[in-house]
């Protein structure tokens, strides 16, 4: 069974069907979740160029909670995101300034990306020493050092917006191997991230991730989820639900996936819904796994509110004796506290066979 917000979990999968890595988040800025989102983009591939690419991802999520909408409103049209492609990684941001910004990081943007590796090393010391500072951290600082660090031009690209604004979107491209250079050719566009963007926006998705469902990287996705879908009022089970229904369906992820060379991929995404939130996931599932899920999904989703109470009591007694059926009391605990159905499809791929699951969660 299936609804128009659980086909975007197959339509996003199917966008970022090259990457590694995928991750677009749209949600609150705070210095707090640097940690959490270099964590979530980490991966065996990318040893060689680790501290390179913290370094360029601090810098860039840190220049939102510089210059970004400091409202934290979901509405907003910040983003941040990290895409590992093939033998590439790419920082993407887009963040709205005003037009005195865009007039100053024009022609810093357009020097930087004239100049080779050793002046800009130059120009670096220059400045430094110098100390040319403005009232938002530096003289160019920021942008000669991604740049040097990176090893490529930024691509950057100011769309003018109403009251004297732009957006102002620009990407780093970092080679996967150290000391390699990437091609023009070997990079991915600008264009293409913000097209990203714009998929990601256009479906009110907050935060989407694509990658390594092992344990530290489910705290991460955790952690992301509580802090984004608390609010102001104090209904507190509303909240809860959110929480829980994430957690259960990230879990559902880490039990049920289907794992290659210790990589369990699969894809979370918090979608915002005129009526509260829709949480959904994507991933291969083990062989001879579907069956069994399938009819306990069919089953769960036939019992009445009333019902659910006392089904959920007798199946958390059979954990007991089963630890298999620590799943199927998680899926009966979110039916039974959103009230919701639980939506999933399968798609046979030649890859496998591809399970997204999802559930909203109404504020009503």
């Amino acid at each position: 069974m299936q609804n128009d917000q659980l086909d975007k979990i197959e339509k996003l999968k199917a966008h970022f069907s090259g990457d590694l890595i995928s991750l677009y988040y749209r949600g609150i800025f705070s210095d707090s979740f640097s940690d959490v989102l270099i964590s979530l983009a980490e991966h065996e591939s990318h040893k060689s160029v680790r501290k390179k690419l913290n370094f360029l991802m601090i810098e860039v999520f840190q220049n939102i909670i510089r210059h970004g909408n400091e409202s934290g409103d979901e509405s907003s049209d910040e983003c941040f995101g990290v895409r590992s492609v093939q033998d590439g990684l790419y920082i993407y941001s887009s963040n709205s300034i005003d037009k005195e910004s865009h007039e100053e990081l024009l022609p810093k943007l357009e020097q930087v990306n004239n100049l080779g590796k050793a002046d800009l090393k130059t120009l670096y010391r220059e400045i430094l020493e110098g100390r040319r500072l403005s009232e938002k951290g530096g003289a160019g600082l920021g942008l000669i050092e991604m740049a040097r660090r990176s090893g490529n031009p930024i691509q950057y690209k100011f769309e003018e917006k109403e009251n004297r604004n732009y957006q102002f979107n620009y990407q780093l491209d970092l080679s996967a191997d150290r000391n390699v250079q990437l091609t023009k050719t070997q990079r991915l566009s600008l264009q293409e991230n913000m097209d990203s963007f714009s998929v990601c926006l256009s479906n009110q998705v907050l935060f989407l991730y694509k990658g390594d469902f092992k344990k530290d990287n489910v705290k991460a996705l955790v952690g992301i989820l509580k802090a984004n879908t608390g609010s102001d009022s104090d209904d507190s089970n509303y909240q809860f639900k959110i929480f829980h229904t994430g957690v259960e369906l990230i879990q559902n992820i880490s039990r049920h996936a289907r794992a290659t060379n210790n990589f369990t991929e699969g894809m979370f995404c918090l979608i915002k819904t005129k009526t509260g939130f829709y949480v959904c996931t994507g991933n291969y599932i083990k062989p001879g796994e579907f069956s069994e899920l399938e009819n306990h999904l069919n089953t769960v989703n036939q019992y009445s509110n009333s019902e659910l109470k006392k089904v959920y009591l007798n199946t958390l007694k059979q954990s007991v004796l089963e630890d298999s059926s620590s799943a199927k009391v998680g899926l009966i605990d979110v039916r039974r506290y959103c009230g919701s159905r639980i939506d999933y499809e399968v798609n046979n791929h030649e890859s496998g066979v591809y399970l997204s699951l999802g559930i909203h969660i109404s504020s009503n």
